[in-house]
């Protein structure tokens, strides 16, 4: 039965996929292995393919240091899926020598319901990645009875702008058109009243005055987002991030076969989420003080590694800012798996990228932009995020003394506590009505300091439009809300790529809002480039994770050595020593605590009495061993008759289980 379910999910899987199945299974090739490891509620298989370099290694793929590459959380990343498909036979083909020693697991579609829709040529293109799920988002007791509709027919879900005044379903002005470029709609200035209403394309199917709030690519989003439906920092009753986390069971497969994997060092998601370019910041933690939204401090050095190589390979030292991180695939697997997990979109607008060969001038005048000031690292100072989140805060309406008391050092901000103690009733109810009118998470940073717990800090998409502002220069550019710059700059582009993308806006009599525009940018056009791109981003991506497995740790045990001390005494050692570039467990992961390190066991089978060591603890653990060819040591002394043989283990995720029989024998 297994078998030919997964026959019929690899028929759907699409070109790419299948032909590289076939070309596998052709050849017989035993460096390729495929499992199925969970589905989709309508079936759909989530498949891992498992890459190794048997006749290098004396070990299973299980038992050495592995890279999991995954792909398709959000359905409409269509780029990340042939990426990560395309992705094994490069490795195979171009970067065989980064396999040795080395496993590489590609999960290239965790949401295949997701892609299936996006993809589909039998109805309209909206711009969703959810997983589909039937809701009733409006509450009426009717399952998605308002979808959005294609109503010029062209195939695509776009927007509608609707001018204001509409008085038959009172919809409110929110926008602006743009007067420099009117097919760019914006928020408007101080100084402006808004004039026209953004909505989805589509009807009031059920009448209730609202317009396509159910259904797949909604203004509901018609499904959950697989992205924010996993339990690090799941951002509870947020719109599409599930009932609770880990309820799709795409996303438990994964993660219940992810933790099954404990020599899994590093992550690469392919998605919508940036950690390469902009590295998360290391002081960030959620409202336990406990739990990071960045990276740890210590792991630091190897994202920065991991930065440099990705820059080089792919000319990207740019992305835009990204959705919010939390419940996110991204958050999870740094956070609780416990490992480097490096997101990427993969393919940018190419004028954030850069030649990734050197021009000339560059090439004769190197360290010209230190000279003039600019670093590499273009992360904001913690200063700039202090600064940005007041202005920030300020602008939502929060209380100047609420700012200052996140801000304020923990003895003033004890004063400022005894002080309300000591307030009448009248005032503490009129602090406590002020709090009560705060947004959520700004409520929830002002419990975690006042009970004595990190302040969370601002949210994620603050700090990273900060860092992509700060790029080359020390002081963040404000934001400017009259000139859209990434609309404006995409649009500039797919004017001069003049091969669609954009959707010109045109009138429409709308049977229930009258006239109206329909047009906008295309569904998925800002993170699928165009098809000509695809196999060049596939081969960097390939390179870049290929530099990624020479980084993993290279654990080596040294020959147990038996040295007689004399009057019946052995001295036993064993060296073990990393000559990877990282350590053997991560800083998050040694405080994630999800995996032992490398545990060296005198006498496993324990026939020896323990009187008989009288120097060293039978079992002795290293949690981490620094990379770069640092060792740790292990010895004992033990009573024991020349002859006798003794047993020694070294267990490791890393390297599965090492059994030695040492003779005690005198030289």
């Amino acid at each position: 039965m297994v078998c030919r379910r997964w026959e019929r999910g690899r028929r759907r899987s699409g070109a790419i996929f299948v032909a590289l199945v076939v070309a596998g299974a052709a050849a017989a090739d035993p460096t390729i292995e495929r499992q199925v490891i969970g589905y989709s509620p309508a079936g759909e298989p989530i498949a891992v393919w498992t890459l190794a370099d048997h006749d290098s290694t004396e070990h299973s793929p299980s038992d050495q240091p592995a890279l999991a590459v995954i792909a398709g959380v959000q359905g409409h990343h269509a780029i990340g899926v042939h990426v990560a498909e395309a992705m094994g036979q490069l490795l195979i083909e171009e970067h065989a020598g980064a396999l040795a020693g080395r496993t590489v697991y590609i999960v290239p579609r965790v949401n295949p319901e997701g892609i299936a829709r996006f993809t589909s040529t039998d109805r309209p293109r909206a711009r969703s990645g959810r997983a589909p799920e039937p809701r009733d988002a409006d509450r009426d007791r009717r399952i998605d009875e308002d979808p959005p509709n294609d109503l010029n027919d062209d195939g695509l879900i776009t927007m509608m702008r609707v001018p204001a005044p509409n008085t038959a379903f009172r919809i409110q002005p929110t926008h602006v058109i743009d007067a420099k470029d009117p097919r760019l709609v914006r928020e408007p200035e101080d100084d402006e009243s808004a004039t026209h209403a953004l909505l989805i394309e589509g009807l009031d199917d059920d009448g209730d005055g609202r317009f396509n709030e159910d259904g797949w690519g909604g203004a509901s989003g018609g499904g959950v987002d697989l992205d924010r439906h996993f339990p690090m920092h799941w951002p509870e009753h947020t719109d599409g991030a599930g009932r609770f986390p880990l309820d799709r069971p795409e996303a438990r497969a994964l993660v219940e076969w992810l933790q099954s994997r404990g020599n899994i060092s590093a992550v690469i998601v392919l998605g919508p989420h940036d950690t390469i370019t902009s590295t998360p910041p290391s002081d960030r933690s959620g409202p336990d003080g406990r739990t990071p939204k960045g990276i740890e401090k210590d792991d630091s050095k190897a994202y920065a590694a991991a930065k440099e190589a990705f820059e080089k390979i792919t000319g990207i030292t740019q992305v835009e800012p990204g959705p919010n991180r939390s419940g996110s695939l991204v958050q999870w697997c740094y956070a609780d798996l416990g490992v480097y997990t490096f997101g990427t979109p993969v393919w940018v607008r190419p004028d954030l990228v850069k030649p990734v060969e050197p021009t000339e001038e560059e090439a004769e005048a190197p360290g010209e932009a230190e000279a003039e000031g600019e670093t590499e690292d273009a992360a904001p100072t913690p200063e700039q995020i202090e600064e940005a989140d007041r202005a920030d805060l300020a602008e939502r309406g929060v209380a100047e003394m609420f700012i200052d008391f996140l801000y304020m050092k923990n003895a003033e901000r004890a004063e400022v506590q005894a002080q309300i103690e000591s307030m009448d009733d009248a005032e503490l109810q009129d602090i406590m009505q002020q709090f009560a009118a705060l947004p959520a998470d700004v409520q929830s940073r002002l419990t975690a300091v006042r009970g004595g717990n990190q302040d969370p800090g601002p949210s994620d998409e603050l700090i990273a439009s900060l860092s992509a502002a700060s790029i080359g220069d020390a002081t963040p550019a404000p934001r400017s809300k009259s000139e859209p710059p990434a609309d404006a700059r995409w649009l500039a582009w797919i004017d001069e790529r003049a091969q669609g993308g954009f959707v010109e806006w045109q009138p429409f009599d709308h049977p229930q809002l009258g006239s109206v525009e329909i047009g906008g940018f295309e569904p998925g056009v800002r993170v699928n480039p165009p098809e000509a791109y695809r196999d060049k981003l596939a081969e960097q991506q390939a390179e870049f994770a290929a530099a990624v497995l020479d980084m993993l740790p290279r654990v080596q045990i040294g020959d147990p050595t038996v040295e007689r001390v004399g009057g019946g005494i052995w001295r036993i050692g064993l060296t073990i020593t990393n000559t990877g570039d990282l350590p053997t467990k991560s800083a998050i992961g040694v405080k994630a605590r999800r995996l032992p390190g490398m545990i060296c066991v005198l006498d496993p089978d324990q026939e020896l009495q323990t009187s008989r060591i009288v120097s060293g603890s039978r079992i002795i653990r290293f949690d981490v061993i620094e990379g770069r060819g640092a060792s740790e040591r292990a010895e004992w002394l033990v009573v024991a008759t020349q002859g006798e043989s003794i047993g020694l283990e070294v267990r490791s995720p890393l390297l599965g289980t090492q059994r030695y029989t040492l003779n005690l024998e005198a030289e």
